[in-house]
């Protein structure tokens, strides 16, 4: 091996080494004298690691709000979405051209209804991923966005619909070929909450507040940067949150979190540089428009002093969509369900986070989504989650966040929803070392949870479609609508479910209730996107008395549904001595 230098040996080493360690093991090529130390560190770090350097302050790179030639340039890219800019990143705010990544915070201001936006790569396909999702016009929302650079080291951040968009950059990754000590991502094995201004650490910030958030025994000496989930909830108003490095005094004109009025409950993560005050280290949260404050430590990047290490670096990827929930078949999530998700390429067998973006769609009320290891959270009535990676506020919301998550070796991440969502997983890239093992078996998911009227029910031989609502049975009826029985089972529960409606000898929605028969379909949609189909089994005729309605309609091994109606003895429309029930027991439901 004389005169062949370490250069020109890369490609062949790698190559060599899988075959010794298959045989002999790089140990004892090593004392072989096959290797140099350098060499056999070098086996170790994968092709693509980067380590990151934190940028001083958050910087802006581009606002569309301005001009594209004034102060943050960007180049208007010919699309027919509503908008679309590429951002150039390297030589600008410090960021080298060994950079390879960049961690950004991606805001927009929604001009559109429904709307999504999605950052990735410069490059021509665009990928089928998104970083923001708002439902409204004038919506102001932010994410947290590590993104591969693409052609040219620029990024491209596009708009379905009209929307305006500003893009700031927190730091940025630079490529590595040997162990490092600064710059190694080190991921809690779960997030810790570190502050949370509800519980008595701080009162409700007031407009252009400063809180502190001291990280003192937190996070070793020589951490540089942390990622942290930041929240706001009960908010006053308008505003904004930035993170900024301890010392600072200014409200910074860049953001991390935004928020557009009263009572809203938002978060974002974000990538923040830890300074020293006073003698303690840590950062401030500075928020221009008030709320409470709720800070989740996830991890730390090392520094100069910690040891070195190939742990912990980051191999970014182009992004994929590695969940959705919506596809091919709807799936979601209920409440007090888990999901699990393995990871691509060597991040399953190589990673110790990994970074996503998670989105909960159409949301089925209050609630949030916390990601965590697979196999290392067992939910109990009495036990979950105790931090949140994305919160949704009212029902049928779709918002996103970026999570890093730590990875269990062969069954990667899982996502915890408290009350129901649809699930997307955006993954674009792995963090280098060991994963977790499991230390609890598969996730067992209860039943999905009921839901009560309004519903639309759904007998297509008779051709009939009506509401059925809950309230008062002669304004229910007289309307038109079917009546939920008061005090009968809901959709999705193990119950008789009985439901009311007229039949006259003039008509009503009931009118044909007789021609139905054994195996006729019955069908009650529900407002989240459930169809329970019946089949009938049965009929009855009954006096009007009301138990003993009841008691017909609970005659059949429940879950049923059973149809009442006014009849004579014949079952033809119509007597009001007698009712007819027809009976039809459940057959499956699914999600439209």
């Amino acid at each position: 091996m004389d005169g062949v230098s370490e250069h020109s040996f890369e490609v062949p080493r790698r190559q060599f080494i899988a075959g010794i360690g298959a045989g002999v093991g790089l140990a004892m090529a090593a004392d072989a004298g096959l290797f140099s130390p350098r060499l056999l560190a070098a086996a170790s770090v994968p092709t693509g690691a980067t380590r990151f350097v934190p940028l001083p302050m958050q910087v802006r790179l581009a606002d569309t709000r301005k001009p594209p030639d004034g102060e943050y340039p960007y180049e208007v890219v010919d699309a027919e979405s509503g908008q679309h800019i590429r951002v150039r990143v390297i030589g600008r705010a410090g960021v080298p051209t060994t950079a390879t990544a960049a961690v950004f915070t991606v805001t927009a201001v929604n001009r559109a209804t429904t709307n999504y936006i999605t950052a990735f790569p410069s490059g021509p396909s665009v990928p089928v991923v998104s970083t923001l999702n708002m439902a409204r016009r004038g919506e102001v929302a932010a994410n947290l966005a590590t993104i591969k650079l693409g052609a040219g080291g620029m990024i491209d951040v596009l708009s379905k619909y009209e929307a305006k968009l500003i893009v700031d950059i927190a730091g940025y990754y630079e490529a590595v070929d040997m162990p490092v000590r600064a710059g190694r991502y080190v991921g809690l094995d779960s997030p810790e909450r570190i502050l949370d201004s509800r519980n008595g650490g701080a009162a409700v910030p007031g407009r252009e507040a400063i809180v502190e958030v001291p990280l003192d025994r937190r996070v070793p000496e020589h951490a540089t940067a942390v990622a942290i989930n930041l929240t706001t909830t009960k908010t006053l108003g308008w505003g904004y949150l930035s993170c900024v490095p301890f010392g600072s005094t200014d409200m910074p004109s860049t953001s991390n979190l935004n928020v557009d009025g009263v009572m809203q409950t938002r978060a974002a993560a974000a990538v923040v540089r830890v300074g020293e005050s006073s003698g303690t280290r840590g950062f401030s949260v500075m928020t221009s428009g008030g709320g409470h404050i709720i800070v989740d430590l996830v991890g730390y990047y090392t520094g100069d002093e910690a040891d070195e290490s190939s742990d912990g670096l980051f191999v970014p990827a182009d992004p994929v969509r590695i969940v959705d929930t919506r596809n091919p078949t709807p799936a979601r999530l209920w409440r007090n369900w888990m999901l699990e998700s393995t990871v691509p390429g060597r991040a399953a067998t190589d990673a110790s986070s990994v970074v996503v973006n998670v989105t909960a769609v159409d949301a089925l009320g209050p609630g949030y989504v916390s990601m965590l290891p697979a196999r290392s959270f067992r939910w109990t009535p009495s036990v979950r989650p105790s931090t949140s990676s994305v919160n949704h506020t009212v029902r049928g919301q779709t918002v996103a966040n970026q999570v890093v998550c730590r990875v269990t070796d062969t069954y990667g991440i899982s996502a915890y929803a408290s009350e129901g969502c649809h699930l997307l997983i955006d993954y674009s890239g792995y963090f280098t070392g060991r994963p977790r093992q499991p230390t609890v078996g598969a996730p067992s998911n209860p039943p999905p949870q009921s839901t009560g009227p309004e519903w639309r029910l759904r007998i297509p031989k008779i051709g009939h479609l009506s509401t059925v609502r809950d309230g008062n049975s002669i304004e229910v009826t007289d309307s038109g609508d079917t009546w939920h029985w008061s005090g009968t089972g809901n959709m999705g529960d193990v119950a008789n479910v009985a439901l009311f409606a007229h039949r006259t000898a003039a008509g009503g929605p009931f009118y044909n209730l007789h021609l139905l028969a054994h195996g006729d379909r019955v069908e009650v949609v529900t407002s989240d996107r459930r169809v329970f189909e019946y089949e009938v089994a049965s009929r009855r005729l009954t006096t009007n008395d009301r138990d003993d309605i009841l008691n017909a309609a609970r005659s059949v091994d429940a879950p049923s549904v059973a149809l009442i109606a006014c009849t004579y003895r014949n079952y033809l429309p119509s007597s009001l001595a007698y009712r007819i029930v027809v009976l039809a027991k459940l057959v499956r439901w699914y999600e439209w």
